[in-house]
């Protein structure tokens, strides 16, 4: 792995961002399809994807934060998922000011079910790629996650775990009418 310092030519990190973006553009388009068929919204499909799995709950602030959104844009996107049932709202028994949410086992139901799908359909892609390549795909994504100030064995957690994760959120406070433009 090339450590800072080393010499990148420039037509090298020009490919690579353009693969990048290529690459988050079809995980993006998976996931779009996964959220669409299921009648969710972007916002409320990625609000799913982050609660925890188990029954932990979670703020509405924490929510707001990790999604880069404006905490109202998440309660309204709450308040939507809680009239399907997909999730639960109650009062923190330490503090009463905090509104916290919590997965339903509906929603838990509809999250794996896009989970499922979009795992098969980024193993199917995956599959499509000759097995020399693979192993260097692999190598090389493991190294950019260490590059990074990750480790390796971050970047071989559960799939589950990576396939929740919502994509890179813009440096700004956004609205959901906001996070639909380009």
């Amino acid at each position: 792995m090339a450590r800072s310092g080393s010499r990148v030519d420039e037509n090298e990190v020009t490919r690579f961002l353009s693969a990048w973006f290529a690459v988050r553009q079809t995980i993006q388009a998976a996931n779009f399809n996964r959220f669409q068929k299921a009648g969710l919204s972007a916002t409320q499909f990625m609000t799913l994807n982050l609660l925890p799995e188990s029954d932990e709950s979670i703020t509405i602030g924490e929510l707001a934060r990790r999604m880069n959104l404006k905490p109202a844009t998440v309660a309204k996107t709450v308040d939507s998922l809680e009239a399907r049932e997909m999730v639960a709202r109650n009062k923190s028994a330490t503090d009463g000011r905090l509104v916290l949410v919590k997965i339903t086992s509906k929603g838990r139901k509809l999250q794996n079910a896009a989970v499922g799908q979009f795992r098969k359909h980024i193993g199917d892609v995956f599959r499509m790629i000759p097995p020399k390549e693979r192993a260097g795909l692999i190598r090389g994504l493991e190294s950019l996650v260490e590059a990074a100030g990750g480790s390796r064995d971050e970047a071989a957690k559960s799939s589950r775990a990576v396939t929740r994760g919502a994509s890179a959120a813009p440096p700004e406070k956004r609205s959901s009418r906001q996070s639909q433009r380009p």
